[in-house]
């Protein structure tokens, strides 16, 4: 039986976090990393889209609270994490496979070692299920959106 290796996103402020080069990524073992211009500008459904892609985990890496580039992206990007944990736990998606980070770390030696400790946790909660959306939400939730 092969070893399980977790499908982590991360999702990476460009200001806070600087610019992770491919070589970085690689040492690092992101394989999907995401840079953006803000943490405040990460939807839940960027978060949900990738759950049912197939990942494992999600890491977001923003600024420090009250250090926002845009000002308040970094609070954003915590509520929306707060709303996210509520929404994917009835669809059986653990809170522990999303951590934001709020520090800095422009030069991106940090990095590296906050995927090992996602990873480790990941390991321990094993594949994360890979139902749809949709399929899991109430019904209100689902017509809400245009469902059926």
């Amino acid at each position: 039986m092969s070893e399980y290796k977790p499908k982590l996103v991360c999702f990476s402020c460009k200001f806070g976090w600087g610019y992770l080069t491919d070589e970085a990524a690689l040492s690092s073992k992101i394989e999907n990393w995401i840079p953006i211009i803000c943490t405040g500008k990460i939807d839940a459904a960027h978060v949900i889209n990738a759950f049912e892609e197939g990942a494992d985990g999600i890491l977001i890496l923003g600024c420090p609270e009250g250090d926002c580039h845009y000002q308040d992206g970094n609070y954003e990007a915590k509520k929306r994490v707060y709303i996210l944990h509520r929404l994917l736990e009835p669809m059986g998606i653990e809170k522990e496979r999303i951590k934001l980070e709020l520090s800095i770390d422009p030069e991106g030696r940090r990095i590296p070692q906050l995927v090992k400790e996602m990873s480790k946790e990941l390991v321990k909660l094993g594949p994360c299920r890979k139902a749809k959306a949709a399929e899991k939400m109430p019904r209100e939730v689902v017509k809400a959106r245009g469902g059926e």
